[in-house]
């Protein structure tokens, strides 16, 4: 009996050495691995990079309306300090931002008549410094984090007019500046992505809305070569500037997942968390109308506006559950234009004038929110704020006998507004995917300086200028492929 049981043991440890060399030749299945999670909860620092810009207007001469308009624009950098606290995908918290900017512009107007002579004004603007203090909120999975942010925005800024001319009462020039400081409501969507370590880095796009101002001026006039102090207030509005940040940032102390609060799961099918960029392609259509110093005088009017635009987006989506949250920019030419001609008496001539509009390139930086439905569908909603780059002209002739009259302008502004949409988004193979969208864009109040040139019969031409304010609506309708970094269908389980 205990040879009998020798043998049997023998032969199954035999067996199972067999067993173990024949099994080294075959793949082995790995653990599965935990999938990597990031928690956003902490104090961290930074360092940020921007470009940033908007418009000015200056009432000098007229309190119903500017005398300037311009575009500034300008880098900035500077640091930052904030604090986050995550609870499940949920993300909250508080930034504090300093920037030292050089965000400039300014506009140079030649006026007169022939009867008279001319003046050529040059006013300028520049922020020299920018802090905002902010509050961000935003849904987080693994490495993504995507956030909107409200809060206060202060700046310091810098002013100067220069005017020089000649009116047939001898020469004279003046010379004004003053410094500010001023407060505005802030808004801004952003995307954050955790590197390895304490390190992640950011995009965030940032409105700031300053409105008027009176600014304190002080200078001195020369006429008839007697130099006089002169002193008082002007009114400055910054209704609509734009900032566009890169930054990095580090988390101080331990990174770790709070084990109290586990992240949602996303739901089966396609998981939309990550980074995206993309083409569209459509088609806009839109009202534009003008009036000149608060009442309908000639050169004043709407008229319909169309055409194509083009260009690029770009963001991030991040899932929870069946939710997503997204942010996205995006960056259009357009060739939506229109005109208006219109005829009128003028103290019983014939008179003529003409308007016309272009917008040279759309910009949309804005927040997305929807629901997945099925497995490919994303449905969508979306809110933020637009920005065109515009150019608007104005040219008026009148004939009385004998005497001829003409008038050509034209001015840009850079027009913003707000932006509502809703679109549909459908997942293909890999990483690609299709959208069909529609925004409507309604463009602020916004005031525009047009300059150019004054004939008349028997006189030499002569500097003029036309002031209008602008408003405009948009309905945008597009369609467009996204390229998506991660692959869009859901996590596919591993087979041996």
């Amino acid at each position: 009996m205990a040879i009998t049981e020798k043998i049997i043991s023998a032969a199954t440890l035999g067996l199972a050495l067999t067993q173990a060399a024949s099994a080294a030749d075959l793949p082995v299945k790995a653990a599965a691995l935990p999938p990597p999670i990031v928690d956003w909860s902490g104090v961290y620092v930074g360092v940020h990079v921007g470009y940033g810009g908007g418009m000015n207007d200056w009432w000098i001469n007229d309190p119903r309306e500017p005398t300037v308009d311009y575009a500034a624009n300008g880098v900035l950098a500077g640091a930052q300090i904030g604090i986050n606290k995550q609870i499940a995908n949920f993300v909250f918290g508080l930034e504090l931002d300093g920037s030292w900017a050089n965000i400039r512009g300014s506009q140079r107007l030649r006026l007169g008549f022939p009867f008279f002579g001319d003046v050529t004004s040059t006013t300028t603007s520049r922020i020299d410094a920018l802090t905002t203090v902010a509050g961000r909120a935003g849904l987080a999975a693994d490495r993504w984090f995507a956030f909107t942010k409200f809060g206060l925005a202060g700046a310091w800024e810098t002013h100067t007019s220069n005017a020089a001319g000649d009116f047939g009462f001898g020469a004279f020039s003046t010379s004004l500046s003053g410094r500010e400081y001023r407060w505005a409501p802030l808004i801004g969507f952003g995307a954050e992505y955790a590197l390895g370590g304490n390190w992640s880095v950011k995009a965030e796009y940032d409105y700031l809305h300053f409105g008027t101002r009176q600014v304190g001026m002080s200078g001195s006039t020369t006429s008839a070569g007697v130099t006089t102090p002169v002193a008082g207030d002007v009114p400055i509005a910054q209704d609509s500037i734009h900032l566009i940040k890169l930054g990095a940032n580090y988390r101080l102390g331990e990174v770790a997942a709070d084990p109290k609060y586990p992240p949602v799961k996303t739901a089966s099918g396609t998981n939309w968390t990550g980074g995206f960029v993309g083409v569209q392609a459509g088609y806009g259509l839109g009202r534009e109308s003008r009036h000149q110093d608060s009442s309908p005088l000639p050169g004043s009017g709407s008229f319909d506006t169309s055409g194509w635009l083009a260009g690029f987006d770009g963001g991030v989506n991040v899932q929870s559950g069946a939710l997503v949250f997204g942010v996205e920019g995006e960056w259009m030419w357009t060739g939506i234009q229109g005109s208006r001609s219109s005829a009128f008496p003028l103290f019983g001539a014939a008179a003529t004038n003409d308007l016309s509009t272009s917008i040279d390139w759309l910009a949309i930086a804005s927040g997305r929110a929807g629901f997945v439905v099925g497995d490919r569908l994303l449905v969508y909603g979306k809110a933020g704020v637009a920005i065109a780059n515009e150019s608007h002209a104005f040219n008026g002739a009148a004939s009385f006998g004998a005497v001829s009259q003409s008038m050509a302008v034209q001015g840009k502004i850079v027009h913003s507004g707000g932006v509502i949409g809703a679109g549909l988004e459908y997942a293909l193979a890999g990483n690609w995917s299709l959208k069909g969208e529609y925004d409507f864009i309604r463009m602020i109040n916004q005031h525009t300086s047009q300059s150019g040139s004054f004939n008349q019969t028997g006189f030499p031409a002569a500097g003029a200028a036309a002031n209008s304010w602008i408003t405009q609506d948009l309905h945008l309708f597009k369609l467009g492929v996204n390229y998506h970094f991660n692959p869009l269908p859901g996590a596919v389980t591993a087979r041996y």
